[in-house]
């Protein structure tokens, strides 16, 4: 695992010495243990290494046999041995045992369609010398971020976008196009960044430049709900067999491995594979919340007794808070509506004291169809066939009534999630639900005359010319297929990368294995989700696997107590965040709106933890780089 940089100034010299230091130096906590450079007239590239596989033997650059090709590599990929088998009988000569290296003789072999034949999480760029030709390309589903910076003479290109910003010609700007994208959304839906003038690779892309140009191209998309000769029986059975293979598959490494448990389905499934492949007893890492309500730990515990783990609960301490709350937005170079990035990166650090690899259970939704969202879509079918004064008006009123809670899921956000967006389509809909300002709500706390006002738009035209693959009439395909596209990336993915990034710590995500997903991505729907169950095909594979407790229970996810914390240990930082005087000054937010919201949410009349948090994290982020 690494952090990758570089620059092609085609027509022009490389930017000053002390730029290019300072891209490395924002990327070292990627990558602690090597870092290396090559550089030429008008291109350079480099890698901060956080060394996995051939500890010893794997500095990067890499270059072929005749030194006309060389490669950065940000990843892991998996199916590197029986590719090396493949290049060596093909008369290729190794120098490493570095699946970097493999990457770069599959490319030598293959061109760009080598890239189809990777199984593995990776961002990858290789400079041909002689031809003075970049290519980068990015995996699919977007496990590993890579960041474009283009202008008229030149391509940068970065891991992280922080490390792009000395570059930037004429200074940061905000993208506010993409920042009212966010307010809806919690996060910046890709191809698009906060930053004008930056954007990300999408996962499955590739892109090559020279002197003549850039060209695009997509070398792996999803095609789901294909698979229809498929019966449920077989589902499982294919499942646990690729479940199995992809564990074993990423337990490899030269150094020790661990996983994060949390208790839920997805962790605890890869738990189990992992315990009986493993060949030593695994380290797992729970988090414990001091709020009943929030805390997984007790389940956790019980799957780590079950399996036989060496278990560790690592506590979330609400007296720190303040001091991890700066410390994690100092992290982001985007802002972030979810509040779990602040445990993640207290778990990560943890965890990182002892590993530098960790399995986790991200993308168990997503490929599984275990959102509670799509049990609320089949219900929202018969809600829209009531009478429009019961379903339109009646219910409404009803649910606006709920008094405010703070617990976990409760009963007062779900009904006043479920009703709204009833006469959208089924899409638009579920992000309703999933969302944190609608375009109403974004017009009431913006500033009017603002630039941020300004560019207000409809809370879908980040959607437009998205073209799904999955059939018509199968919604819940639909759904899973725009998660997979824009929630798993631009939330649990972006979350996973830079929090475990930031404590120098690998996190592997087998869920997402390109073999497992490209099998899950083509079954029915109704497969998915068969007799109702979230998660159908996981459950049936784990019955009588673990206690029926961890089996049955609803599902929780990785919720910390945001709307306890603006009450409580986070409510001067919040006043403080929004000082009036500060925000009358930078012309995003309504002095006056703020000021009721947080008043209402302070004094329990309303909560806004949600939605607070969403204005927080923009706010710090604009303080951050825009001073």
């Amino acid at each position: 695992m690494c952090g990758i940089f570089g620059v092609f100034f085609p027509d022009h010299d490389l930017p000053a010495p002390h730029l290019l230091d300072e891209m490395e130096g924002r990327l070292r906590h990627r990558g602690p243990d090597q870092s290396g450079r090559f550089e030429a007239q008008n291109f350079v590239m480099g890698n901060t290494r956080l060394a996995i596989v051939d500890l010893s033997g794997g500095r990067q650059p890499i270059f072929n046999e005749d030194g006309s090709l060389a490669i950065v590599f940000n990843g892991e990929l998996y199916n590197h041995p029986e590719l090396r088998l493949e290049l060596e009988a093909a008369g290729h000569r190794f120098s490493t045992l570095t699946d970097t290296e493999t990457i770069l003789h599959a490319f030598e072999e293959y061109g760009i369609d080598c890239l189809p034949r990777l199984n593995g999480m990776f961002t990858i760029a290789i400079w041909n010398l002689r031809e003075e030709r970049l290519l980068l390309a990015r995996d699919y589903p977007g496990i590993k971020p890579l960041y474009l910076l283009q202008t008229e003479h030149s391509l940068a290109f970065a891991s992280e976008i922080n490390a792009l910003l000395p570059l930037q010609p004429g200074g940061n700007r905000p993208n506010w196009t993409a920042l009212n994208d966010y307010l809806f959304l919690g996060y910046v839906p890709g191809p698009a960044s906060p930053f004008a003038g930056i954007e990300k690779l999408p996962p499955g892309h590739w892109l090559l430049m020279d002197r003549q140009g850039i060209q695009r191209g997509c070398f792996s998309r999803p095609h789901f709900g294909h698979r229809f000769d498929v019966g449920f029986a077989e589902a499982v059975t294919e499942t646990r067999r690729l479940l199995e293979e992809t564990i074993h598959r990423e337990l490899q490494a030269d150094v020790p491995v661990g996983l994060f448990l949390s208790g839920g389905l997805d962790s605890s499934a890869i738990a189990l594979f992992a315990a009986r492949i493993a060949p030593k007893r695994l380290r797992s890492y729970a988090l414990r919340f001091e709020q009943p309500s929030h805390d997984e730990s007790k389940d956790a515990s019980l799957v780590a007794r079950h399996l036989g783990m060496d278990h560790q609960e690592v506590v979330f301490r609400e007296e720190n808070l303040p001091e991890l709350l700066e410390e994690t937005f100092g992290l982001l170079d985007e802002p972030f509506g979810d509040s779990t990035v602040l445990p993640l990166l207290h778990l990560s650090r943890h965890a990182a004291r002892d590993l530098k690899v960790v399995l986790t259970g991200w993308g168990g939704d997503e490929v599984f169809a275990g959102y509670p969202t799509l049990k609320a879509h089949a219900w929202a079918k018969h809600y829209r066939k009531m009478p429009a004064v019961l379903g339109q008006r009646i219910i409404p009123a009803l649910t606006a009534m709920l008094p405010p809670s703070s617990r976990y899921m409760s009963l007062e956000f779900k009904a006043k999630r479920f009703v709204r967006g009833m006469n959208r389509s089924v899409e638009e809909q579920h992000f309703l639900w999933m969302g944190y300002w609608d375009a109403h709500s974004r017009g009431k706390v913006l500033l009017p005359g603002g630039a941020a006002h300004d560019a207000l738009r409809g809370d879908f035209c980040w959607l437009d010319g998205f073209s799904g693959s999955a059939p018509q009439g199968d919604g819940i395909n639909r759904i899973l297929e725009l998660d997979a596209r824009f929630f798993l990336e631009g939330n649990g993915l972006f979350q996973a990368d830079r929090m475990t990034m930031a404590a120098s710590l690998e996190a592997r995500v087998p869920l997402l294995n390109k073999n497992l997903i490209h099998y899950l991505d083509g079954l029915p729907g109704d497969l998915k989700m068969a007799g109702g169950k979230t998660k159908a095909i996981l459950r049936a594979i784990l019955h009588k696997q673990l206690p029926a407790s961890i089996l049955n229970k609803p599902k929780k996810g990785f919720g910390p107590p945001t709307s306890a914390w603006l009450r409580g240990p986070l409510a001067p930082t919040l006043r403080q965040a929004f000082n009036p005087q500060k925000v009358a000054m930078q012309g995003i937010f309504r002095n006056d709106r703020l000021s009721e919201l947080m008043n209402q949410h302070r004094d329990g009349r309303a909560d806004h933890g949600r939605e607070l948090w969403a204005l927080l994290s923009l706010q710090k982020w604009y303080d951050r780089f825009f001073p």
